[in-house]
């Protein structure tokens, strides 16, 4: 019951949802890939689900994508190194839910946002992004 009192006091201030775009949505889009689901032993540094923008996501790839077969290998190893060092090299805390840091992706080393916010259930889960997405 307070729930829905909750839900009609936020539409009478905010008014009716007009509409809305779900982290499966965007995993489903390719606008978020769910990195715990096709590297969960890259991710078990997190309890919680693990996911990157598609342009951190393109950062892997450029490193990972086999010229002469097109196949993608060793993205686990970039994985792995994104959510140790999203961990281990906090540069800014930004707020209690966001930091930035540190990560070398091939021979590049690129400043990155992970953000622990609230999935589609309400659930924590952790986005790693660029410094400038949201």
């Amino acid at each position: 019951m307070e729930a829905k009192q909750a839900t009609s006091g936020m539409e009478e201030f905010f008014g009716e949802v007009i509409s809305s775009y779900s982290r499966a949505q965007a995993i489903d889009d390719g606008v978020l890939v769910d990195l715990s689901a096709l590297f969960p032993s890259d991710t078990r540094l997190y309890k919680w689900p693990v996911a990157c923008t598609s342009a951190v996501w393109l950062l892997i790839e450029k490193v990972c994508l086999q010229r002469d077969t097109g196949e993608l290998r060793g993205a686990g190893v970039w994985v792995w190194d994104l959510c140790w060092m999203s961990i281990r090299a906090k540069m800014a805390v930004i707020s209690q839910s966001e930091h930035l840091f540190k990560c070398s992706i091939g021979r590049r080393v690129h400043t990155f946002k992970a953000v622990c916010g609230p999935g589609d259930n309400a659930e924590p889960v952790i986005t790693i992004m660029l410094p400038d997405e949201d």
